[in-house]
């Protein structure tokens, strides 16, 4: 009877072992900012702007943007600025590569020319396979930040890592998420802290 007990609590120990690395396989790394007496109501038509790329893959920053304005097109936050009217706007405006870096006079300009209240700007800081073992996943990770174009502040900042790690899968030797579901998991998350 009491080997039976030792057994079962052994058993119960081992479950919650399990079970506390399945759920911090899927911990949460999220920081967000919206400014003290906005509301982002006012905000109707938006430009994304390039990403700076501090990744290795040199076409991670141009992925995540895509990913980003169908989300928000699909989900309706906002209407967004063409992409080649922007970037005509940029090649004739912006002397530098980075058409993240606007001061205020130009984001003014942008604001008018392309009838935009806002733009979003950030960069993508991770964009890596991760490899441990014969277990491969994806880690995407961005800052964005939302810059009303009347004051040239920031209205909405949030920053996230997103991971295609899951425990299950790794265990029973199912293949991860591609980059693009991990991204459009990370995109979602972003957006949603806008509300």
């Amino acid at each position: 009877m009491k080997k039976n007990r030792i057994l079962n609590g052994l058993k119960l120990t081992a479950f919650l072992f399990i079970l506390v690395g399945v759920l911090s396989g899927c911990a949460v790394k999220q920081q967000s900012y919206i400014a003290e007496g906005i509301d982002l109501g006012y905000v109707e038509r938006i430009a994304v702007l390039p990403f700076e790329n501090n990744t290795e893959d040199k076409f991670a920053a141009e992925r995540v943007r895509g990913i980003l304005s169908t989300s928000i097109l699909a989900q309706g936050y906002y209407d967004l600025a063409e992409k080649g009217e922007l970037q005509r706007f940029l090649n004739e405006e912006v002397a530098s590569e980075e058409g993240s870096l606007l001061d205020k006079a130009l984001g003014q300009r942008l604001g008018k020319g392309l009838k935009v209240d806002a733009y979003i700007a950030g960069a993508i800081d991770d964009y890596r396979m991760v490899s441990n073992g014969p277990y491969s996943y994806w880690v995407v990770a961005a800052t964005l930040r939302m810059v009303d174009i009347s004051s040239g502040s920031i209205i909405w900042q949030a920053s996230a890592t997103e991971s295609g790690y899951k425990t299950f899968d790794r265990l029973f030797g199912f293949a991860s998420e591609d980059a693009n579901q991990v991204t459009l998991r990370l995109v979602q998350r972003l957006l949603n802290t806008i509300q």
